[in-house]
């Protein structure tokens, strides 16, 4: 201060003593209204009370207390309305990060795999499966427990909206309906989600959600990639096992004769789909507009091979039929190669369950959900393939 003259420090100090004086105000409370003075005994206590109610961060919470003279439900509210405000303007913001979570539940009357109505992150049976998909931006927003437990509560709102939440033949849920269903803990999908963003400050959302049913003869069984937590990770895969729909067919029982090979297979299938991405079940799946487009392209590829200039084309039709079928052994759930022993394709694997269990055992419906697949981003990645041989060989 010692550079601006004392008459001018006088002038200003004159000016604002009048104009507090027209204003009724006197300088001591016209400093005081901005003064950590004015804070009451506990204001500590109501700082960290409401940093822990709202998640806030501390200098937020602390400038909406003396904005609302530390009312405490008025500050809370504020801080409400401003992180609102503030993950409507993230919502927009890209976000290809997350988890995606994967939960079993026995039904009421399971005779096999677990027993308990509970939902659980780990085995099978007979009962329901649901699969669901939370975004962030960062990864390190994923590995946030709150972001975790939030999953983790959307995955129990899913499974008590029961089956009828499913739509189509892809298993996959209304998500509208997910968003309006109350978790657990009170709040519904939908303001869980918002409350997370504005504690994270970040873009959260939730993205898709599944849930595949045993069927009343069959049994299901999750299977979770790259877990960050116990049925949590950035890729999940489901698959079903079903007795043949004949009359004589029994409901498959895990826990009665062949129920080791049952959840063996069960199990084992569902880290196949992991690793190995089958698009189809089996041939008869394939759409036939997606078998016709592959035909053309492979005609467009010998057209434009010298090595088939010329050929008959009753000998070009074999060679485009002969690599449409590798092909297909790539797209097809029971055509590929069974991940954890190579010298058996998945059909042969089945053939061999049912001479196991007694009955004819089929694959009735699988699903394989990535984090971030179609986002335009790095999601999960590797080899799939190659880590599931070192898990179980390690095992």
């Amino acid at each position: 201060m010692s550079g601006i003259p004392r008459s001018l420090l006088g002038q200003c100090a004159v000016a604002l003593l009048g104009a507090n004086a027209r204003s009724g105000l006197t300088l001591h409370h016209a400093f005081a209204a901005y003064s950590s003075a004015a804070a009451p005994a506990q204001s500590a206590a109501l700082i960290k009370q409401l940093r822990e109610r709202s998640g806030a961060p501390i200098a937020d919470v602390k400038s909406m207390l003396v904005e609302h003279g530390w009312d405490m439900d008025k500050a809370y509210e504020a801080l409400r309305k401003k992180g609102l405000a503030a993950a409507a303007k993230k919502a927009s913001r890209h976000a290809a990060e997350g988890l995606v979570g994967a939960s079993f539940a026995a039904s009421a009357a399971s005779s096999g795999g677990s027993s308990s109505s509970e939902a659980s992150t780990s085995g099978g049976g007979r009962g329901s499966v649901v699969v669901v998909e939370l975004n962030s931006e960062t990864d390190f927003v994923a590995r946030n427990e709150l972001f975790q437990k939030l999953l983790r509560e959307v995955m129990g709102a899913a499974h008590a909206l029961g089956p009828a939440a499913a739509v189509g033949p892809d298993h996959a849920m209304d998500l509208d309906q997910l968003m309006s269903a109350r978790t657990a803990s009170g709040p519904s999908v939908s303001e869980a989600v918002t409350a997370l963003a504005v504690q994270v400050r970040e873009n959260v959302r939730l993205r898709r959600a599944f849930r595949v049913d045993s069927g009343a003869g069959g049994l299901v069984f999750p299977y979770v990639h790259q877990a960050a937590a116990p049925g949590l990770g950035k890729l999940a895969s489901v698959v079903v096992l079903a007795p043949e729909p004949d009359d004589k067919a029994q409901p498959l029982d895990a826990a009665g004769r062949g129920g080791a090979p049952l959840l063996a297979a069960g199990g084992g299938l569902a880290m196949h789909v992991a690793g190995m991405r089958p698009l189809y079940l089996n041939r008869a799946a394939v759409p036939a507009a997606a078998l016709e487009r592959e035909r053309e392209l492979l005609r467009q590829q010998l057209a434009a091979d010298a090595d088939f200039a010329g050929k008959p084309a009753k000998v070009l039709d074999k060679v485009v039929e002969g690599r449409l079928g590798k092909l297909l052994s790539d797209w097809c759930l029971e055509a590929q190669r069974y991940v954890l022993e190579d010298e058996l394709t998945v059909d042969k694997l089945m053939a061999r369950l049912k001479k196991e269990v007694g009955q004819p055992v089929r694959v009735a419906s699988f699903l394989r959900v990535q984090c971030g697949e179609g986002l335009g981003a790095k999601a999960g990645g590797g080899d799939f393939a190659a880590e599931v041989a070192r898990i179980v060989s390690e095992a």
